[in-house]
């Protein structure tokens, strides 16, 4: 079609129209976002809470972790970097990795979960593999873990253990010498931790790591 055809100005109009309007549901499209509700499978959920409450108490259960968000090291990450631990239990303090559970879910074939079970045991994390169950013994649910992640069936919570701390340890500001008191971190890098700081702060900036 020649540019002095009658139909060529419409023409170019209409397709001008055509790629607005595409362009414009593309963008709405892309928009349309909403909250899964709810999360997880139904055996997966049934799991974390059972989970829950067995080890609450000392530890902390942190499902769906990325893989390198939890090991680190040389280049052989890179083939895991789009999976992910089912369930990654944590010092529920200090937050160190103390163990991992895999579940042995449906829609996993075969021996998928064998290369995440090798890769823990080179990095020295303990790994413990339940299948797809919904419900169990929540008592000898806690004793595995606990097992697992080296804690002593006596060993008092996290917060007693806390308390215990502040009242057996009464430490002296290293800087000034005087009394400290202790406190729970919000923010910066050892957030979640507590602290002994100084009873002079701000004018004393003394401060210990528990």
């Amino acid at each position: 079609m020649s540019l002095d055809h009658p139909l060529f100005i419409p023409a170019a109009i209409s397709l001008l129209v055509i790629i607005l309007v595409l362009l414009l549901w593309l963008r709405m499209r892309s928009q349309n976002l909403e909250c899964r509700d709810p999360l997880f499978s139904p055996e997966y959920r049934a799991f974390l809470g059972q989970l829950d409450m067995a080890v609450r108490s000392h530890l902390s259960v942190f499902p769906r972790m990325p893989v390198n968000e939890v090991l680190q090291g040389s280049g052989s990450l890179k083939k895991f970097k789009n999976q992910c631990f089912d369930f990654v239990i944590c010092h529920r303090r200090e937050m160190d990795v103390l163990c991992v559970v895999l579940l042995d879910l449906p829609n996993r074939k075969g021996q998928a979960n064998d290369p995440l079970r090798e890769l823990c045991n080179k990095a020295g994390i303990s790994v413990l593999e339940y299948d797809k169950k919904p419900y169990r013994d929540v008592p000898s649910l806690k004793k595995e873990i606990f097992s697992a992640c080296g804690i002593n069936d006596f060993e008092p919570p996290v917060q007693e253990q806390q308390s215990q701390i502040s009242e057996s340890d009464d430490p002296s500001c290293p800087k000034c010498h005087s009394e400290m008191k202790l406190t729970h971190v919000k923010k910066g890098q050892h957030a979640g931790r507590d602290c002994w700081v100084c009873i002079n702060y701000p004018q004393c900036k003394g401060a210990k790591l528990v």
